[in-house]
Parts: structure tokens; C-alpha cells; sequence
């Protein structure tokens, strides 16, 4: 019975880690793809900034959110998985994959953060007094912010991927 629980506990953790992966990485799909090519094609430049401004305030607590639930979730499958030596041992294959998408994943967070926290409040602040040369400059920044995130988390479910498929090889 003590397997049954686990495996019910171990499902949770891992449902949890996907549902946490596909919001964040779903939701830069959705953007990229769908959303701000439609938003170009559909609202004037003022109304264009007040509703891409609306969502994402409400993207970036989705994100955060998924951030702790990726990080407490990764935490624990990872220390319970069969293929983990142990803190800074990369002795088999499964560790380096994860030490690579572990790579990516920050280098994800750190671009969201500067996404929301440096670059999104000076793009408000811009666009308040109007279009200028600076505002576009920034706003070429954040599509491409974007579409690095969008890449960058296509990297992680890649390495995701592998590192699933060298689990259950072994």
C-alpha cells in the first residue's frame, strides 16, 4: 500500500511540474504566436499598450506562480529520481541533461524577470508621454525578449524530453 501512496504522491508532484510547464510555456506560445501578431494587426498603438499592459500583468503572476511550482516540484522528482547522484555529481548522462536544461531554465528566469521588472515598467512609463524613437526601440526589444523566451523554453521541453526518455531507458 505504502507503493500505491507513493506512486499517487509521485503523479501530483509530476502533474504538478506539467501543469506549471505548459501555463508558462503555453502562455509565451499563445503570446508570440498568436496574440501580439493579432494586437499589431487589430488596435491602435495607445490601445495596443493599456491591453498588452492588462495581460501581462496577469502573464507575470501565472509565470512567478509556475516559477515556485517548477522549482518546488523539480526539487523534489529530481531528488527521488533513481538517476540523481547527489549535489554537483554529473556522472551519467540523465545529470547532464538536467544540468543543461537547468541551464536553460535559469537563463528563462532571468529573462522573464528583466522582461517584467526592468524593461516593462520603462515601456509604460514611455508610452504614457507618447511615440518616440526610445518607446519603439524598447518595444523591438520586448518582441524579441519574446520570442528568446519561446525558444528557450522549446529548448527545456526538448531537454525535458531527453532527460524522460534516459529514465526510462534505465
Amino acid at each position: 500500500m505504502a507503493d500505491l501512496g507513493l506512486q499517487v504522491a509521485l503523479s501530483l508532484v509530476n502533474w504538478l511540474h506539467l501543469f506549471a510547464t505548459v501555463a508558462w510555456i503555453g502562455g509565451m506560445t499563445t503570446n508570440v504566436l498568436v496574440l501580439l501578431p493579432s494586437v499589431r494587426e487589430t488596435l491602435e498603438p495607445p490601445a495596443a499598450g493599456r491591453f498588452l499592459g492588462a495581460v501581462m500583468r496577469r502573464f507575470r503572476r501565472l509565470v512567478y506562480g509556475s516559477i515556485l511550482l517548477l522549482l518546488l516540484s523539480g526539487a523534489l522528482m529530481t531528488a527521488l529520481n533513481e538517476n540523481y547522484l547527489g549535489p554537483g555529481q554529473f556522472g551519467n548522462t540523465w545529470s547532464q541533461v538536467i544540468l543543461v536544461k537547468h541551464v536553460f531554465v535559469a537563463t528563462l528566469v532571468l529573462v522573464a524577470v528583466y522582461a517584467f521588472e526592468a524593461l516593462a515598467p520603462r515601456v509604460s512609463r514611455l508610452a504614457a508621454k507618447g511615440p518616440s524613437p526610445e518607446l519603439a526601440r524598447l518595444q523591438r526589444l520586448q518582441l524579441r525578449l519574446a520570442a528568446t523566451g519561446l525558444l528557450l523554453g522549446l529548448i527545456i521541453l526538448f531537454l525535458t524530453g531527453m532527460a524522460s526518455a534516459l529514465s526510462a531507458l534505465s
